[in-house]
């Protein structure tokens, strides 16, 4: 499943936050992701408004869940919510349609 993560940054701990993250190499977020059980696909950022969005696979909520308690003390998790790439928005929406 796909599931997309906004996050907003708490302003009082954003530069503790920013430094978290910017000590990250690419070898921590794999191992991140391998400890949680989830695959991220991306993630996008506003630095200057502290908040972003990535966009995450993960067979279960529980998966996701882990991975963003990593960042709790820092980030106000504003939504998650399941999402489909293109051609998984076609195969519903074309059964859908069939449906009907």
């Amino acid at each position: 499943m796909l599931f997309m993560i906004e996050f907003k940054i708490n302003h009082e701990q954003k530069m503790e936050t920013f430094g978290a993250f910017s000590g990250m190499t690419a070898d921590d977020d794999a191992a991140v992701e391998q400890a949680h059980g989830f695959k991220q696909i991306g993630r996008w950022h506003d630095i200057a408004n502290g908040r972003g969005v990535a966009i995450v696979e993960a067979e279960s909520a529980e998966a996701v869940h882990g991975f963003l308690l990593m960042w709790a003390g820092g980030c106000n998790i504003m939504n998650i919510t399941p999402v489909l790439d293109d051609s998984g928005a076609r195969a519903v929406i074309s059964g859908y349609l069939a449906s009907q």
